[in-house]
């Protein structure tokens, strides 16, 4: 009897040491890319590896299978801790590391970001949109002793938040500069309003105030998809293959929003009116 209790004890050992392996096998190599990501000079990957083991272990046993969606979610959740408690500490070496981590974290988020989205960003509005999430960081931990989410765990979908914000805003910015410039549009369209083809000077009067009057009309939309094919369509008399090519999109999805612009309008008679004399010419 006191053998064969020795024995099972024997096989459930060799059992826990197997189980152990294996989740080491398969944290390991989420703990390697964890690190690189997002905690890099701060947190090691064999700390790291028997965290997300430790943390694994508290709420499941030996025949529950770790998933890598799983490991690398317990992963984050303990980088954006080390992040978090990096980005407050009141060593400047330590916050170095953290400020190093998520410029490369923020940068990776943003080109991510940036390719699934029809517009395209040039790499210098991309490092101004970093830069500017980065001082935003910077001023919020030295004005708030209590800055930052309520949870460390949630440090990175905070700060990812942030930057999408910066992003959004910056894009704001920028189409409205296109509405606003001359020098944003194409050479076909400054020539329109730059040259003096108007017999009549009142003529050029009037199609000036016409413009300005459509401008503001096309920027009082809400939606910046309308706000930009009407503003192209209308004033910089683009076609619609034209802006499919320039945006990188189907021809179609130029003809919907085009459609959906018009169809918002459609409370506003006195905008529609303006588009059909400034396309008429009556």
């Amino acid at each position: 009897m006191a053998y064969e209790v020795v024995q099972e004890e024997q096989v459930r050992g060799e059992s826990i040491i197997e189980w152990d392996r294996s989740l080491w096998s398969r944290a390991y190599p989420v703990a390697e890319y964890a690190v690189q990501r997002y905690v890099l000079g701060l947190l090691t990957v064999e700390i790291l590896a028997k965290q997300i083991i430790q943390e694994w272990k508290v709420t499941n046993s030996e025949r529950d299978e770790p998933t890598p969606a799983l490991l690398t979610r317990i992963a984050q959740r303990i980088c954006s801790c080390v992040l978090y408690m990096a980005w407050r500490s009141p060593e400047g070496a330590v916050r170095e590391y953290a400020f190093a981590n998520l410029r490369r974290y923020l940068q990776s988020s943003l080109v991510q970001v940036s390719s699934s989205t029809p517009w395209q960003r040039s790499a210098t509005t991309v490092e101004d949109v970093l830069n500017q999430t980065l001082l935003v960081l910077h001023r919020m931990r030295l004005s708030n002793t209590h800055a930052g989410p309520d949870d460390p765990a949630t440090f990175l979908k905070w700060v990812h938040t942030i930057l999408m914000r910066e992003a959004y805003a910056s894009l704001r910015a920028d189409e409205r500069a296109a509405c606003l410039s001359l020098d944003a549009q194409p050479a076909a369209f400054q020539e329109q309003f730059v040259s003096t083809c108007y017999d009549d000077p009142q003529d050029y009067v009037l199609q000036h105030e016409l413009r300005a009057a459509l401008r503001d009309a096309i920027l009082s939309l809400r939606n910046p998809r309308y706000r930009q094919v009407l503003f192209y369509t209308y004033l910089a008399e683009m076609d619609e293959r034209e802006l499919a090519r320039r945006w990188r999109v189907q021809a179609q999805d130029v003809y919907m929003w085009r459609h959906r612009a018009l169809k918002a309008l459609q409370n506003k008679p006195e905008v529609l009116r303006m588009l059909r004399v400034w396309t008429t010419g009556a």
